[in-house]
């Protein structure tokens, strides 16, 4: 009886399918889950990418912390809408209703911030991670502090620097920091070498009667003078100088003006002969500066 009775139903579906087809519909498939998509958050230029920075990232409805990600790191997200956050120096920067699509990536690029590096290089050039303090230019506020060498970013604006140099520390005072561009400024270590000049006349060494005057290279910037001694000793940071030698002997050119350079911390000697040469075109004087009387 019982299989008399499933026969009679399967044929009165099967009829029911052919009298009436737009009744009968088998159930849909079930849908498949969309792919992900990634979110990748930038800040203007490739240079301005600090290492070790991380944004946060919410989802709306409810919002809640779904991801924290590296600037210039793309991190999988489900399609949907979003809301970035980033602290800086100075503040908090947000970006709201950041769209991301099945399989694709949204690039978020943080414009609206300034970049910052402070270097300070020891002889061979390289950084030493000295700490570094950010300052607001007008309320004088401590904003933050971090390491030379390392790119921060903080809100735009002036700001004071404070950079912890022994024995005393250096200040740079109201540096304007530009929405979406890398201020760079750099410290290097001082390195100096000796000069001693030799002034000579007839193939001696007239140290004793003659002034010698140090110029920074093409200026007209005094850097040191000897007035009429032994020698003509300086310590003089390495660079290019300009030496002007002034003869009050009345025998000889009364002075001569010769460039030299200093290229390491070694003694670098410099022989300047007063002696006349009538073939070659008198040098003339610094018109600068006026040597003291000797």
């Amino acid at each position: 009886m019982a299989g008399y009775r499933q026969r009679l139903w399967l044929l009165a579906v099967l009829l029911a399918g052919f009298l009436f087809p737009g009744q009968v519909q088998s159930a849909p498939p079930a849908t498949a889950p969309e792919p992900p998509g990634s979110l990748l958050i930038q800040t203007p230029g490739e240079r301005a990418q600090p290492g070790g920075l991380s944004a946060r990232i919410y989802s709306l409805t409810p919002e809640t912390l779904v991801a924290q990600t590296l600037l210039d790191t793309p991190v999988s997200l489900p399609p949907g809408s979003y809301r970035v956050e980033l602290d800086i120096l100075g503040g908090t920067v947000s970006r709201e209703r950041v769209l991301v699509r099945a399989g694709r990536t949204s690039t978020v690029i943080l414009s609206e911030v300034a970049a910052l590096q402070v270097n300070v290089l020891d002889k061979r050039g390289q950084d030493i991670g000295l700490g570094v303090e950010v300052y607001d230019g007008v309320s004088n506020q401590l904003l933050g502090e971090f390491l030379s060498g390392e790119i921060i970013l903080a809100q735009p604006g002036l700001v004071d620097i404070k950079v912890a140099v022994p024995p005393q520390s250096q200040w740079w005072r109201a540096i304007e920091l530009l929405r979406g561009g890398l201020r760079e400024l750099t410290l290097r270590e001082r390195v100096q070498g000796e000069l001693l000049v030799h002034p000579r006349l007839a193939g001696k060494d007239v140290s004793p009667l003659t002034q010698v005057i140090i110029y920074a290279a093409g200026t007209q910037k005094e850097i040191a003078r000897s007035e009429p001694g032994q020698e003509h000793r300086f310590s003089l940071e390495t660079g290019s100088y300009d030496v002007f030698v002034a003869n009050p002997t009345g025998r000889g050119k009364p002075f001569a003006l010769e460039r030299t350079e200093l290229p390491d911390e070694k003694t670098v000697e410099k022989d300047v002969h007063l002696d006349e040469q009538p073939d070659q075109p008198a040098a003339q004087p610094p018109t600068h500066s006026e040597p003291r009387a000797l």
